[in-house]
């Protein structure tokens, strides 16, 4: 948990970032910026922090050489001395201005702070922010006169959706500080990744809720490419371990490979296939695997939406199996020449 209400906001520069593959500029500040009152500082702060909530935490990949521009040897300069503030933010905005290369990335004004004392799950720290607004909205401005009211327009930025942030924590600096980073503006795959790689170079902490998403990444992929009529199961079967594997998540504060075994994969010829599974599917993916950790229940609410037990019937039906797979019956009608899914049930809702 992010907890900035005793936080101290001591440094803050604002420059503009361009398209660099499109020709436009990068125009940096001189002077740090300057909050003409209360009231836009804390409406500045609460667009830039509000949406950091999450679990979810990242880290830096490795230590850049010190003779180049990156994120890591920035924050690390900054945690050690604030006297070059001004001529560090301008060295991040060069490098982000040199990784907006797709035609496809925004220009837009970027921000760099520094933050004191800053709660981040229980532990008291400082943090440097980075943040980039990409997107304006046009607002409607009603004035009203003595017996009328006139009505204008504006672009502006919307406070209560941030493009892309970072917060760098000044904590676990031996494993690549602790990072949490938003972005919302990465539905173009060409250019998804261009804030957390391109940019920060970072990847995902392996933390509760990186464990958490490996594995029930693996468990869906068991279900999906071993599970499979092909291999003789049933999409009855393949649904029952999906119910099962998204239970176990949803109970449990704590992951126990012996304990998933014995209570969803059960059999041991299943538990055999999917150890094997495991294997290969961790070493293809480059991922740490661990038999213990902390079941973080944001993953699982994010990757809820791909366990979903559906079962396509050609184009015409889809069920829903939720549990109790014990009522419902698959077959072949002879006479039409047709499979077929009985259900039984106890009472009816309509929806």
């Amino acid at each position: 948990m992010i907890d900035f209400s005793r936080a101290q906001l001591t440094h803050f520069c604002v420059h503009f970032v361009g398209n660099k593959g499109l020709g436009e500029e990068l125009t940096l500040s001189d002077t740090a910026f300057e909050f003409k009152d209360d009231f836009v500082k804390e409406t500045v702060l609460r667009y830039f922090l509000t949406p950091f909530k999450t679990d979810i935490y990242y880290q830096f990949k490795g230590k850049v050489d010190v003779s180049l521009a990156s994120v890591a040897n920035a924050s690390e300069d900054l945690f050690s001395s604030r006297s070059e503030f001004i001529e560090q933010s301008k060295q991040v905005a060069q490098h982000l201005y040199n990784q907006s290369m797709h035609p496809k990335i925004n220009g837009g004004e970027f921000y760099v702070c520094y933050f004191k004392d800053a709660m981040v799950d229980g532990e008291l720290t400082d943090a440097v922010g980075y943040f980039k607004t990409e997107n304006k909205e046009t607002y409607l401005k009603v004035y009203q006169h003595v017996d009328a009211f006139d009505i204008d327009c504006d672009n502006g930025i919307n406070i209560n959706k941030l493009d892309k942030g970072c917060l760098v924590f000044n904590l676990d600096k031996k494993n690549g500080y602790k990072l949490s980073i938003i972005d919302t503006n990465n539905r173009n795959a060409e250019c998804a990744l261009y804030w957390q790689e391109d940019f920060l170079n970072a990847v995902i902490k392996p933390n509760g809720y990186y464990h958490t998403k490996n594995f029930i990444d693996t468990s869906r992929g068991f279900c999906e490419e071993i599970l499979t009529e092909a291999n003789n199961v049933n999409k009855q079967d393949q649904m029952m371990m999906l119910n099962r594997s998204t239970s176990y998540f949803k109970e449990k504060d704590k992951f126990n490979l012996k304990d998933f075994e014995k209570e969803v994969l059960v059999e041991p010829e299943l538990i055999g296939a999917f150890k094997e599974y495991r294997n290969d599917f961790t070493k293809k993916m480059d991922l740490t695997a661990i038999d213990e950790f902390d079941v973080s229940q944001t993953a699982v609410k994010k990757n809820q939406k791909y366990m979903r037990s559906v079962v396509k019937l050609d184009k015409n039906f889809h069920i829903y199996i939720h549990a109790r797979h014990d009522y419902v019956e698959r077959g072949f009608d002879e006479e039409k020449g047709l499979k077929y899914y009985k259900l039984f049930y106890i009472n009816e809702e309509q929806g």
